[in-house]
């Protein structure tokens, strides 16, 4: 009841007077997901597989950080029939140091939308939201949203592959998601990202698709995704591609099963592309993990990621292991521990961090091992 009194409250900052008498299904919902970080880049090399190293200096730091907290604004309205509008509003927030986010001028920089929904035939929403192909794995990454997090090496690398990369929250989106059907349920994902610079305006798009199955202790996934790059700059590179209509694509299959205290997870990645060899930046990766539940409130995880080498170049694969423990004070506030290290081959230099963009800083050189201790506290709202 506090939660929608002060929904409207906030609503009422935005909407006449007259409408406040339909605003009774808003909702104000949200994470905050604070930690104490001690980090390590790890030393390195300053060349890619060089004969002989020259080491780099390693650097150490300490910091409270914000991971992926955010605040939103959701809401529907039952239109009869079995059917029903919904929007929602969302917006990342710094608690760790109060700084102001970067929006352009925009109160909505996470999953932001309106769409309508029908019993029988599932949903359809515009706006900006979470790519069918990032979500279907989503809930398989035991250590999401931390310094753990597996898109450190999975999603189609950030700044190794596209500005947008496989893991994606595209704006201009136009989507569908399926009723469950026995435990099915398909989503498919339209990106409009019309380039600003090229006569063909049909390029620069992206699809995403997924299929997911959940039954009992049972969760299968296979997604599929692919981005036309077209012929200039867009939404979803930054800068005019080497030649016009290149294309890369990814596909992933998931699965969980839990028995008794016990969860296993699987899953692989692979991407691909029609860049010049030059730029090519296809790879392969997969995801190990398991859970142990010690008791309704706690337990142990463990993960392994492996990505493979980018287009076959010699030594520029990576591997990351991630241990914690989770407690779960109630249904709403979590405490947690972790350690995770990343090993990098030779002539590469990832480093921890969703997408390669948070977190850690850079990696001291090639072959550098950065590594994080992580303790923090997750409160749902």
């Amino acid at each position: 009841m506090k939660k929608k009194l002060l929904a409207l409250a906030v609503a009422g900052a935005f909407v006449a007077p007259a409408a406040m008498a339909d605003t009774a299904n808003v909702n104000v919902y949200g994470v905050v997901n604070m930690s104490f970080d001690s980090t390590s880049t790890g030393t390195g090399c300053v060349a890619a597989s060089p004969a002989v190293c020259v080491a780099t200096q390693s650097a150490s730091n300490t910091k409270i950080s914000s991971n992926q907290s955010r605040f939103g604004i959701k809401g529907s309205e039952d239109l009869g029939g079995g059917m029903n509008a919904f929007f929602q509003v969302e917006q990342l927030i710094n608690p760790d140091d109060a700084s102001a986010v970067a929006t352009n001028g925009v109160l909505a920089t996470r999953n932001s939308f309106v769409g309508i929904g029908g019993e029988s035939w599932g949903s359809v929403l515009l706006g900006t939201n979470d790519s069918p192909y990032k979500t279907s794995t989503r809930g398989m990454d035991l250590f999401g949203d931390t310094l753990g997090d597996n898109r450190s090496l999975m999603g189609g690398i950030k700044g190794k592959s596209s500005a947008l990369a496989f893991d994606g929250r595209p704006a201009n989106v136009l989507q569908y998601d399926s009723p469950n059907l026995s435990g099915f349920k398909v989503s498919l994902q339209y990106h409009a990202g019309a380039e600003t610079a090229a006569a063909n305006a049909s390029k620069g798009n992206a699809y995403s698709l997924s299929g997911t199955y959940a039954q009992g202790p049972m969760n299968l996934v296979a997604a599929y995704e692919t981005h036309d790059f077209g012929a200039g700059a867009g939404d979803l590179i930054a800068i005019a591609p080497a030649a016009a209509d290149q294309k890369e694509k990814s596909y992933k299959l998931g699965g969980s099963y839990t028995m008794d205290q016990i969860t296993g997870i699987l899953v692989y990645e692979k991407t691909s592309d029609d860049f010049a060899a030059a730029n090519k930046k296809e790879h392969r990766s997969w995801y190990l993990a398991g859970k142990f539940a010690i008791s309704g409130s706690d337990a142990v995880k463990l993960a392994y990621t492996n990505v493979g080498n980018l287009n076959s170049v010699a030594n520029t694969g990576a591997k990351q292991i991630s241990l914690g423990y989770d407690h779960a004070m109630s249904k709403r506030t979590t405490v947690y521990a972790l350690y995770t290290k990343l090993t990098n081959d030779s002539a590469i230099n990832y480093t921890l961090g969703i997408n390669g963009t948070t977190g850690v800083a850079a990696p001291s050189g090639f072959d550098a091992d950065p590594s994080a201790f992580q303790i923090g506290v997750k409160h749902s709202f």
